[in-house]
């Protein structure tokens, strides 16, 4: 099981933190990209494709995220450029899906669209999010057919 969660934390910083069963990462978001809306327009467009990777532009440094998916699963990687920490983890699409959703949500509930646009400098990417949940959907319904 992947955990995810995504936290604004000043001013056109966040910290997003991605937990496997073996280790644990936490990944700053600069202002330099909307981080946010690239990591769920990557995920949510696993329901269609094989794999996508977003980029996390950083105060020096890249965050490179890779989603390849495999049948059911997801298998997430996230890796700094340069020598450093690295995360591989394995989920269920759907449990990671949801819970990527529910992350966006109580984002929307603590700050609201205009709150989250003055901390983070870019709109909350509700696109992404409709994307997101349109695959949730459609997964869940191409499972029960099964």
């Amino acid at each position: 099981m992947i955990h995810f969660t995504y936290q604004l934390r000043s001013y056109g910083w966040a910290l997003a933190t991605i937990a496997s069963e073996r280790t644990e990462m936490k990944v700053p978001a600069s202002y330099l990209c909307d981080a946010l809306g690239d990591f769920v327009n990557a995920v949510q467009s696993v329901f269609v494709t094989d794999s996508a990777q977003c980029l996390w532009e950083q105060e020096p440094g890249l965050v490179t995220w890779e989603f390849r998916r495999d049948g059911p699963n997801i298998t997430v990687k996230a890796y700094w450029d340069y020598e450093g920490e690295s995360l591989v983890g394995t989920d269920d699409l759907l449990l990671f899906s949801e819970q990527v959703n529910r992350e966006l949500d109580g984002l929307l509930a603590a700050w609201g669209e205009d709150g989250y646009l003055k901390k983070w400098n870019y709109p909350f990417p509700n696109e992404a999010q409709a994307k997101l949940r349109q695959g949730i959907q459609r997964e869940k319904e191409r499972r029960s057919k099964k």
